[in-house]
Parts: structure tokens; sequence; C-alpha cells
């Protein structure tokens, strides 16, 4: 099976994006969103799966103005 993760981007003034996707799929999205941040999104995404409860949920809040939501859904 391949391991999906429910995820939230929100961002100041604009709106809000989610969705059920692979790691792959949600880096490329962030990508695509432009987010703007110190670290590249698959740094964000890999340290946030390494930071992960227990429960597979993990959040990020940038000081920039945006917040990532992970919740791991099924390996």
């Amino acid at each position: 099976m391949t391991t999906r993760y429910l995820w939230t981007l929100e961002r100041e003034g604009r709106s809000t994006r989610s969705g059920l996707d692979t790691v792959e799929k949600i880096i490329s999205i962030i990508v695509a969103e432009d987010v703007p941040g110190a670290m590249s999104a698959d740094w964000v995404v890999s340290f946030m799966r390494i930071d992960a409860d227990q429960d597979g949920s993990a959040a990020h809040e940038s000081p920039l103005g945006w917040t990532l939501c992970l919740q791991q859904m099924a390996t």
C-alpha cells in the first residue's frame, strides 16, 4: 500500500487548500503554490514526518504566514 496524508495548507489572504495525497504530491503542491520559507518544500515535509506525533499527525506554522498540517492515513 501507499502511504497517503490528509493535508491542509492555510495561508494568510488566500483560500485554504487540502487533500489526501502522497508525500511527493504534497511537495509538488507546496512548490506550485510558491509558499515562502527558508527551507525547500521537501525538507519541510520530511521534518514534519520525522516530528510527527504517535498518531501520525504533524503541523508546521511558518512565521511567514502559512501553516501546513499532515495526518498519516494509510501505509
